[in-house]
């Protein structure tokens, strides 16, 4: 994206302008990858986690959707 150097937009404008990344493009990002495999992160290792996490968090989802009070 690209704004002019002598723009007036505010630093919230500007933010309001930049689409949020998803996190298969984050992890897709060469330089991440550089950095990722600077540290020893496995990135199937990685995945898998973050696929149980997702699983997890739409598990709760689900309970609190049909037990809104968690009364059950």
């Amino acid at each position: 994206m690209h704004f002019p150097i002598y723009g007036n937009y505010t630093a919230a404008e500007r933010a309001a302008q930049i689409r949020a990344l998803t996190f298969p493009e984050i992890l897709s990002d060469p330089l991440v990858r550089m950095v990722m495999k600077a540290d020893g992160v496995d990135p199937r290792a990685l995945e898998n986690e973050l696929s149980d996490i997702a699983a997890t968090l739409d598990d709760v989802a689900a309970k609190r959707s049909s037990c809104p009070l968690l009364a059950c």
